[in-house]
Parts: C-alpha cells; structure tokens; sequence
C-alpha cells in the first residue's frame, strides 16, 4: 500500500550547484523510510554486506535526457549527520522530477477530497 504525501513535501530543504552546473536537491522524506545499503567487503569488492537504516532524508539530482541516454534520478540516502550515503545510491531510468523519484520509493500524491 503505497504512502501518501502533500504539496508541501515536495519542496526542497537544500539544494547544492557544483562546479559544472549539476543540481543536488535535498528533501525530508514525508515519511521515514527502511534503506538497503550495500557495503563493499573491504578486502573483495565484488562482494558486499547488506545493512539496513531507517532513512529520513534524501539527495537528488536529476540528470536530463540527451540523444543518448533517458533522463534519470539519482538518488542518495543521507545518513544522521545529514552527508550522502553512497552504498545506498539508487538510479530510476526515465525519471525526470521528484515526484517521479517518491513514487518509485513507494509515495503517492495525498489528493483532495471532493
């Protein structure tokens, strides 16, 4: 059953440009979330330990389309220090906005009753 969310979610708590104009926005998840993470075997990297966290807030950065590659979102869970976690950095192919990143994690749009 998916969870529903409000407008007011949907606006950013920080947003970072670096350097070559790419956009990092973060946002408050509307609800806290259970984040598999993959941590790399320091030792093998081609395996892994899965650990799971209880995630509140995310960064996004949406990379648009070109005449090679769909648009995407990235998306990197931050940890309690509010720094991005990158075993846990997910990619959702021809997602192009943050609504379309929280439906892949499960949200749905709250919509007025009439």
């Amino acid at each position: 059953m998916p969870t529903h969310y409000f407008l007011k979610d949907l606006i950013p708590i920080g947003i970072d440009v670096d350097a070559d104009g790419n956009i990092d926005s973060y946002y408050k998840l509307p609800t806290p979330i259970l984040w598999v993470l993959q941590i790399p075997h320091p030792d093998d990297l081609s395996k892994h330990t899965n650990s799971e966290v209880i995630v509140t807030k995310i960064a996004v950065t949406l990379v648009p389309p070109s005449a090679e590659e769909k648009a995407t979102a990235w998306v990197i869970p931050l940890n309690e220090d509010d720094e991005p976690d990158i075993n846990g950095a997910l990619a959702f192919e021809g997602v192009s906005s943050y609504e379309g990143v929280l439906a892949k994690l499960g949200f749905t749009p709250d919509l007025p009753n009439n």
